[in-house]
């Protein structure tokens, strides 16, 4: 009969194992599992994860780099050159208006980027400044640089007062400053009025004469050949046509367009009888008076 083993007693064989799985010395903290050679089939699932990683983060690096190359064509931090409507603008010139855009994109700076510009309201600024420029046009011309466009109010009539010549265009606008040839159709001031009157005055004058040629002529109303301010007038002037001797009293408290459809009207209507009158009077609304 075997003799039963007492507790904490073991063969050969069990110390010969339990020496080969434990270390002296060895606590938790400090045990490493036993590394084991990966297969060629996890090294190749390793492989395509890390390039799957590397091809996510190059095309991360690409599409910044894109996105940052775009935003610098947008951005305009100078201008490499000045183009306009007229035949030829001195450098000087080109320098001023320059400088005023300049000065609006530094109140404005993230206007400078073509995406964020307000063109409304750079153009009311430079037309503040420069009241000849009609529009401002900013073109990319390449990484942080753009070139600049204006176009210039061309002038329909004249006043020149003292020594200052003032212009209007088609739309009434005034200015002082003229880049193409200087208009036919000029105001004779009769008025009395001396260089110290009122400029505000003058505008209006000039503003009413600017409309009321360009809507004749696009009306087929006639084309203003001159423009006379009668002695002691302060509200009307007298437009003579071409072709036609006698002239036609305004208002230029009244609405522009208006008199100049009432124009076109009594013309056909004289025409028609074969009226040739003294004057022709349109300074109230839908009537018309000629002696």
């Amino acid at each position: 009969m075997t003799k039963p083993k007492r507790r904490g007693q073991y063969s050969d064989e069990m110390r010969a194992e339990l020496n080969t799985n434990f270390t002296r010395g060895i606590t938790l903290s400090t045990f490493h599992a036993t590394k084991h050679e990966k297969s060629d089939r996890q090294k190749e699932h390793d492989l395509r994860v890390w390039r799957r990683k590397l091809g996510g983060v190059l095309l991360i690096i690409i599409l910044v780099c894109g996105l940052g190359l775009l935003i610098l064509t947008q951005l305009s931090s100078s201008f490499s050159d000045v183009t306009s409507n007229v035949s030829t603008l001195k450098t000087a010139d080109a320098d001023r208006y320059k400088e005023i855009i300049n000065e609006y994109l530094s109140k404005n700076p993230f206007e400078r980027f073509e995406f964020a510009r307000r063109n409304d309201n750079m153009i009311n600024y430079v037309a503040e400044q420069a009241p000849e420029v009609k529009t401002v046009v900013i073109k990319q011309a390449g990484i942080l640089t753009g070139k600049l466009h204006l176009d210039f109010r061309e002038p329909i009539a004249m006043w020149s007062m003292a020594d200052t010549t003032s212009y209007v265009d088609a739309e009434g606008v005034v200015f002082s400053r003229n880049y193409f040839a200087a208009p036919t159709i000029t105001i004779a001031d009769n008025s009395g009025a001396t260089a110290s009157s009122d400029t505000v005055a003058s505008s209006r004058f000039l503003g009413f004469v600017g409309q009321v040629t360009a809507e004749l002529k696009k009306n087929s109303g006639g084309i203003v050949e001159r423009v006379i301010i009668p002695t002691g007038a302060i509200r009307y002037v007298e437009l003579y046509l071409m072709d036609r001797n006698y002239p036609f009293k305004t208002q230029i408290d009244r609405d522009a367009t208006a008199q100049a459809a009432d124009i076109a009207a009594v013309i056909k209507y004289l025409d028609a009888n074969y009226l040739t009158p003294t004057y022709v009077d349109v300074r109230v609304a839908g009537k018309a008076y000629w002696k």
